[in-house]
């Protein structure tokens, strides 16, 4: 929000993700540790995950920190993540989230293009046939860019996400 509001400049977002990203090596083994207690003391969570996740950043963009932390978030949340990583395709995005068969689809983006990406990618959703949410997130992303640019151009759920 800072940074679409012009209160925080892309230097300052770049600095204050990879403080985050250090913090969440930090404290990654010590959710895991409580995953795995709460696994001892409620096996069937083991066959219950609460849903499958594919985050991705999108083509021309290397930023990852937030998206890394969206997705350690998740999995100590029972969620089943499939991250691919930086620099995705729209095709290698879409390939993935049927082949993995995902419920929901993650995209994640730090620099303006990006946005351009994330609309490409909503609209081959919709000329294949998807049905799957779509999750919107990312440093230059926002809830209005969201409703007016990508929502138009795929038919199921468009949310933006912070």
């Amino acid at each position: 929000d800072l940074f679409g509001a012009g209160k925080m400049f892309l230097p300052q977002v770049i600095k204050s993700a990879r403080v985050m990203k250090k913090a969440v090596a930090h404290l990654t083994p010590f959710m895991e540790e409580e995953k795995a207690r709460k696994l001892l003391e409620n096996p069937e969570m083991l066959q219950k995950k609460t849903g499958k996740i594919l985050l991705a950043t999108v083509k021309g963009d290397v930023h990852d920190i937030g998206k890394n932390i969206v997705g350690v978030v998740l999995g100590c949340n029972n969620y089943d993540v499939v991250d691919l990583g930086v620099m995705c395709s729209c095709e290698k995005i879409l390939n993935a989230a049927i082949a993995e068969e995902v419920d929901v689809l993650g995209l994640s983006g730090l620099i303006t293009p990006s946005l351009d990406e994330m609309v490409t990618v909503a609209k081959e959703m919709k000329r294949r046939g998807m049905k799957i949410p779509l999750l919107i997130g990312g440093a230059t992303t926002s809830r209005m860019h969201t409703a007016v640019k990508i929502e138009p151009c795929y038919d199921n759920p468009v949310m933006h996400v912070l």
